[in-house]
């Protein structure tokens, strides 16, 4: 009986019309356990089944999800994909093809539970659904799914992208619970049973059918399954006939729903204890299979098995399974871990970690693999499992266990005396130190790699260790030690037709001669690697050259190509649903954005950047640092933004994370008149970049420097913009700054020009741009150093007290016709995420504290008039 929810049901149909007619959509629907998202997905396909095919999916808790489990149900057409070697990106196609092959509802119930190619698939689809007709609806967990939550990224990175909603089932208000008892006929005050069950609709509905208020504790009851709730589950589990409690036992074992006749034969009764089952309504029929109604109930009766009993179940469904279905690895391993077959776990424990790693599932690869080590994995396969193990947690950041299990695979290789294993252990041990930071580490491991694996001859294994020398020297800014490595990786790496490290160390080494000034030769290095990687479909090294073609343009401030090839790059990783890369990228965007003068665009990703949950340090440094800058240089508070990028960057101790977020907190100060707290912002900078003699970190540092009266050092050698602006060629120095396109430097660069004249135009750019506390602090410190200040505010200014730039006077024009955001969005064809920030701004620089009294100044002000 679905109560309350009429409202969240015509919602979902008029989302599955739009489908229909070729707008496919996804929806999430989330909720507590047992609130009631089942049932409303239940009515919407009652309402769907006969205009489309109903698909369903859902993934359960038994063991680890298994690897796309939400999808083996709901779209069996590519079930033979996969078991098959091959491209994630062609399965996901597949999918893509097999759902628009005809109009479908999709429901996938348990997101909280997914395996992460299953929410891999649902990042690929979703950015993909025209001309698809398709809902796909997803259930999960909402108290369940933490800030760290895989799903959280998930709903994070497609909190923007057309035609996909978010909807929350709220529990049953008292008169909710009164319509359900009600219907039940039941003698309860609906009052008293709310405040017990919280409005749960499962908790309600057991209590009302097993007719219970209150029974003894158990304490083997689930912790998360309330007592009165288990009691009332067990309860109706006892009234059953021992043949139907056999049949619910079996199907508690076997997780969240199996056919009836696979139950049967766990319980070891017939088919007639499966229907005994269904008719008490115990067990429901679904199209994915029989199994109970609510995973809480399952919970509660497994719990409530003994021992003795648990064992004798597993060792059937390991038996019943095997026969029926011996590529189900996952199942099979639980069940002989049920049942104490130590050996038989392990081994398919170990299948199904490597099923569930070439599908991309990584998190449940690393589970199973631990499984299999925990069950006993023995002899020289146990070696190998800890090296698989590594790799999984290094692909999902779990580093301090990765360097663990690759610590005891190097010591069960030198056991067995295995060299070119302990070459390669040597070698991940060193890539795994630089990601915890452990630069000694990084750099011992590396040296005993080489010298472990050069006394036996040319191989892959040895290109790639010079190779990640090559890389670790370049981090250092050691370019010529860098290239030098690289060179004999590149020479061995054509040799044995490696192609994969060649397009690494080709990578190393353009990034080395840019550093070193040879940006023609370092840049066709680049190049050369990515052209390597695309036409292997190295898809990482496709990612890693365009983010170094961008990254490494950028911080020299050629900004034209480093557009490029950031944009070239978003667009490749985007397509290939690489969202570690296409955020970093995008983070590097966020500068350039900021630089060029494009204030807006830079905030507004930015912001919506450092919104995704675990968002990474070295993405969030210069995202956190580009929207610090755009924020201070118009005058809005951007001490959150500042303080983030430097604490993030100081553990780092990387020049290139520690001078971007310096100079933001400098820039920062000095548009805030602290101009004292520079030093001390920028000391450990400066330090980095006169070690490393980066001339653009030196020249930036140095100006903001010499802003707090510290005169730059003879002999340093700045980029030539700033040594200019250093030696007070003024005019020179603009010149280059509006030739390589910031107007904002080109402005500082001109603030202490003795000619007013050459430094008005430059500053009339900053008020255009609404970096108007740039501009103010430009000519505060003209006056401190006795120059002429050039004439400012305009008239139009002057007009406008409250100094709103252009966007801001639209947005508030829009807004005193009643607009809401996303109407001035659609309006202004700028992102609603855009339009809150300039309704903050225009809130805060009228000191209004809401839209309508912000509305009302400005009427006053004539700010609407002049609009």
């Amino acid at each position: 009986m679905l109560v309350e929810r009429d409202d969240l049901l015509r919602g979902l149909s008029a989302s599955m019309d739009a489908a229909l007619a070729g707008d496919g959509g996804l929806v999430f629907i989330g909720g507590e356990a047992g609130v009631g998202k089942t049932s409303l997905v239940r009515a919407l396909a009652e309402g769907a089944a006969g205009r489309c095919r109903i698909r369903a999916g859902s993934v359960d808790n038994v063991t680890t999800a298994d690897a796309l489990a939400a999808f083996h149900d709901a779209v069996p057409e590519i079930r033979g994909m996969l078991a098959e070697p091959g491209d994630r990106i062609a399965l996901f196609r597949a999918l893509r093809a097999a759902l628009q092959a005809e109009p479908s509802l999709v429901i996938l119930e348990d997101l909280h539970w997914a395996d992460e190619a299953t929410l891999d698939a649902l990042r690929f689809l979703a950015r993909r659904l025209d001309g698809v007709p398709v809902l796909i609806v997803g259930t999960y967990r909402d108290d369940e799914v933490t800030a760290r939550h895989p799903l959280t990224a998930v709903l994070g990175d497609l909190a923007t992208a057309p035609r996909i909603d978010r909807v929350a089932v709220p529990p049953l208000t008292v008169d909710g619970v009164g319509e359900l008892v009600a219907a039940a006929g039941a003698a309860v005050d609906p009052a008293t049973l709310h405040a017990r069950t919280g409005g749960n609709a499962f908790f309600v509905s057991e209590l009302l059918a097993a007719e219970a208020t209150t029974s003894p504790t158990d304490p083997g009851r689930p912790a998360s399954l309330p007592a009165s709730v288990s009691d009332a589950v067990l309860a109706r589990f006892s009234r059953l006939p021992p043949a139907a409690r056999d049949a619910a036992a079996a199907a508690a074992t076997l997780g969240t729903a199996a056919d009836a006749a696979l139950i049967a034969a766990v319980a070891g009764r017939d088919l007639d204890a499966v229907d005994l089952c269904l008719d008490d309504g115990v067990l429901v029929e679904r199209p994915e299979g029989i199994g109970f109604r609510h995973v809480l109930a399952r919970q509660a009766v497994e719990a409530g098995l003994s021992a003795l009993r648990a064992r004798q179940l597993h060792r059937r469904a390991l038996h019943e399974v095997s026969e029926r279905t011996p590529e189900d690895h996952r199942r099979i391993a639980h069940h002989a871990a049920g049942c104490g077959e130590s050996a038989t776990a392990a081994l398919h424990a170990t299948a199904a970690a490597r099923q569930a790693a070439r599908l991309g599932a990584h998190r449940e690869a690393a589970s199973q693999f631990r499984a299999a080590l925990r069950h006993g994995v023995a002899g020289p396969e146990r070696a190998g499992v800890f090296v698989a193990l590594s790799y999984e947690c290094y692909l999902t950041d779990q580093l301090p266990e990765a360097i663990t299990a690759r610590q005891h695979a190097l010591e069960l290789h030198e056991l067995h005396d295995d060299r070119a294993a302990v070459g390669e252990d040597e070698r991940w041990l060193s890539r795994l130190s630089w990601f915890l930071g452990r630069g000694s580490d990084a750099e011992r491991y590396a040296t005993r790699a080489i010298a472990t694996l050069e006394p036996l001859g040319p191989s892959p294994a040895l290109a790639m260790a010079f190779s990640n020398l090559a890389q670790l020297r370049m981090l250092a800014w050691d370019s010529a030690e860098a290239e030098a490595w690289g060179a004999r990786a590149l020479e061995l790496a054509v040799r044995l037709g490696e192609v994969e490290i060649q397009a690494h160390a080709l990578n190393n080494m353009g990034v080395a001669a840019v550093l070193a000034g040879r940006v023609t030769q370092g840049t066709a290095r680049l190049e050369q690697s990515l052209d390597l990687a695309l036409a292997g479909g190295l898809e990482e090294h496709v990612a890693r050259a365009y983010t170094n073609l961008g990254s490494v343009a950028v911080d020299q401030r050629r900004y034209a190509p480093g557009l490029r090839s950031l944009e070239a790059g978003i667009a490749y990783c985007e397509d290939h649903d690489l969202d570690s890369w296409t955020r970093y990228m995008q983070a590097w965007h966020c500068v350039v954005l900021g630089e060029v003068g494009r204030f807006d665009e830079a905030l507004a990703l930015a912001t919506t950047l450092l919104d995704y949950p675990g968002i990474s340090p070295v993405s969030a440094i210069p995202a956190a640092s580009a929207a610090g800058r755009v924020a201070a240089r118009r005058g809005d508070d951007a001490a959150d933004h500042v303080s983030l990028a430097t604490s993030l960057a100081s553990g780092t101790g990387e020049l290139q994370r520690i001078g971007p977020a310096a100079c933001a907190a400098a820039e920062d100060a000095w548009i805030h008149d602290r101009a004292g707290e520079i030093p001390g912002l920028t000391e450990a900078a400066w330090g980095l970049a006169v070690e490393h003699r980066d001339p653009w970190a030196i020249g930036e540092l140095a100006w903001w420097r010499s802003l707090a009266g510290i005169a730059p050092s003879e002999g340093l050698e700045a980029a030539d913009p700033f040594a200019r602006m250093l030696a007070g060629g003024w005019e020179a120095a603009a010149a280059a700054w509006e030739e390589i396109g910031s107007p904002v430097w080109t402005a500082y660069a001109a603030m202490l020009d003795p000619d007013a004249s050459h430094a008005d135009s430059r500053i009339r750019g900053l008020d255009g741009l609404g970096a108007t506390a740039a501009a103010a602090a430009v000519l505060r410190t003209r006056r401190e150093r006795g120059l002429p200040a050039p004439r400012r505010p305009r008239a139009s200014a002057r007009a406008n007290p409250g100094q709103l730039t252009a966007r801001e006077l639209d947005v508030l024009t829009l807004l005193a016709r009643g607009l809401s955001n996303p109407e001035i969005a659609a309006t202004l064809v700028v992102s609603p995420r855009t339009v809150e920030h300039h309704v903050s701004a225009v809130l805060r620089k009228l000191g209004e504290p809401t839209r309508g009294r912000a509305v009302a100044a400005a009427l006053r002000e004539g700010l609407l008039e002049d609009a």
